[in-house]
C-alpha cells in the first residue's frame, strides 16, 4: 500500500516537473521568437528612417535646385524687360513722325506711279511756303451713313468750283437715330478737278491739303454742333 501511494507521488512528480520544463521552453522559444521579431522589426524600422531621410535630403537639393532656376528667371525676366524698355525708348528717339510717315507713304506712291526719284527731289527742292492765302466761306457737310436705317439727303460738296468733299462713318447706335458719332473714324473722299480722287481716314477733326491747277486748298473738317453734319473750313493758297 506504501509502495502505491509512493509510486503514485513520483508520478506526480514527475508530471509536474515535465509541465514545469515544457512552459520553460515555451517561455524560452517565445523569447527567442519575441527578440528576433522586435530585430527584424528595429532593422526595417532603420531602413524606412534611413530611406525617409534619404528622400527628404534629395527633396531639399531639388527644392534649392528651383529655388536657384527661378533666381535666374526671375534675373533673366528683368534683363528682358530692361532690354525692351532700352530699345523702346531708342525707337521713340528715331520713329518717324505722323506727318513724316504720311510724308514717305505720298513718295512711294508717286514713285510707283511712275515718277522718278528725280523728279520728286526737284519738287520738293523747289517747294515754299505758300503765299497770297485766301480764307474760302465755310460750308457744312452731311455725313453719309453706312447700313442707316432712316432716309438720308445731301451729297457731296463743291468748293470754290475745283475741289469736291463727301464723308461717310458708321451710324452711331443702331442705325435709327440718324447721325454718325464723332468720335470715331470717318472716311472722306477729296477730287480735285481734273485729278484723282484721295480717301482720307481718321477721326475729327481732318486736316488735308491738295493741289489744283496752281493753287494749294487748305481743307479742315471738325465735328459741327448739329448731329450728322461737319463744318468744312477751306483756305486757297498760291504756289510759289
Amino acid at each position: 500500500m506504501r509502495r502505491r501511494r509512493n509510486r503514485r507521488s513520483d508520478e506526480q512528480r514527475r508530471h509536474i516537473f515535465l509541465l514545469f520544463v515544457k512552459a520553460v521552453v515555451a517561455l524560452a522559444v517565445f523569447g527567442v521568437a519575441s527578440y528576433y521579431a522586435y530585430e527584424a522589426g528595429f532593422r526595417v524600422a532603420e531602413g524606412e528612417a534611413q530611406s525617409a531621410q534619404q528622400a527628404l535630403r534629395q527633396a531639399e537639393v531639388r527644392l534649392k535646385q528651383a529655388e536657384a532656376a527661378a533666381d535666374n528667371d526671375h534675373l533673366a525676366q528683368a534683363e528682358t524687360a530692361r532690354k525692351l524698355a532700352e530699345m523702346s525708348s531708342r525707337y521713340d528717339q528715331v520713329k518717324p513722325s505722323d506727318d513724316m510717315r504720311d510724308l514717305l507713304d505720298l513718295i512711294r506712291s508717286r514713285m510707283a506711279a511712275g515718277v522718278t526719284p528725280r523728279r520728286l527731289a526737284l519738287v520738293i527742292r523747289s517747294a515754299e511756303m505758300p503765299r497770297g492765302c485766301q480764307a474760302l466761306p465755310a460750308r457744312r457737310l452731311m455725313v453719309r451713313l453706312l447700313s442707316a436705317k432712316v432716309p438720308q439727303t445731301g451729297g457731296p460738296l463743291r468748293l470754290d468750283d475745283q475741289v469736291t468733299v463727301s464723308a461717310e462713318a458708321p451710324s452711331a447706335g443702331d442705325g435709327r437715330d440718324g447721325w454718325f458719332d464723332p468720335a470715331a473714324a470717318i472716311k472722306v473722299h477729296l477730287a480735285a478737278e481734273g485729278g484723282r480722287e484721295t480717301d482720307v481716314s481718321g477721326v475729327l477733326p481732318i486736316d488735308y491739303a491738295l493741289a489744283v491747277k496752281g493753287d494749294e486748298y487748305h481743307v479742315t473738317l471738325s465735328a459741327a454742333s448739329s448731329k450728322g453734319w461737319i463744318d468744312v473750313v477751306t483756305e486757297r493758297c498760291h504756289f510759289r
